[in-house]
């Protein structure tokens, strides 16, 4: 279902605002503080490949990713940005380069965090995305979005990997067929039969 166009209006000052101060929150959308952009062509850059994400056009989205990134060299929300967009496409040493770049420039990005913990389920380095949440559990000591997202994506990985156990049917082993008893033997002899006694005489 398409947005309304008031919602995209809304979505689009976000972006302005934390993109221009360098962050805000928007579950690792746009948190942390990146540095700010301060030139036109590399925000409007940046603004494209944000409408191309939200709409799943991750490869379409990179080239602009790249050039707001030249523009702005070690802006922790376009490298954030480029690490989920890598993601999205199944590279993966590439994503995780562009969030450890991310978080290089900006240690406490909630985003970057979030979306490398996410990169980590991917990998199956579920230690990994723990310590990711740890850092967010730092970050956020009331609780934020970013904690929150992690968190289920760690609780749905953990129930997705554990083994299935199947029900255990109890059944009742099968009897050992036993031969059947052989057949009493006919006698040889046929028994002398008494003959009935009569009472008189003849």
């Amino acid at each position: 279902m398409r947005a309304p166009a008031l919602f995209i209006v809304a979505l689009l000052a976000s972006a302005t605002s934390c993109f221009a101060m360098g962050g805000g929150g928007m579950g690792g959308m746009y948190g942390g503080h990146g540095g700010g952009l301060h030139s036109s062509s590399g925000f409007d850059n940046y603004l494209t490949a944000v409408r191309l994400i939200r709409r799943e056009k991750y490869a379409d989205a990179v080239p602009y990713l790249n050039r707001a990134l030249q523009e702005k060299p070690g802006n922790a929300d376009v490298l954030n940005y480029l690490g989920y967009t890598h993601r999205m496409l199944g590279d993966y040493p590439g994503s995780l380069d562009f969030y450890q770049q991310a978080l290089a420039h900006n240690p406490d990005h909630r985003g970057a965090h979030e979306y490398l913990g996410e990169l980590y389920l991917k990998m199956n380095r579920l230690s990994d995305a723990r310590g990711e949440l740890a850092e967010l559990t730092r970050l956020c000591s009331d609780g934020c979005e970013e904690k929150d997202v992690l968190t289920k994506a760690i609780a749905d990985y953990q129930l997705a990997a554990a083994p299935s156990i199947p029900a255990v049917q109890a059944t009742a082993a099968a009897p050992v067929a036993q031969p059947a008893p052989a057949a009493a033997a006919a006698p040889s002899v046929l028994p002398v039969q008494t003959p009935p006694t009569t009472s008189g005489t003849p």
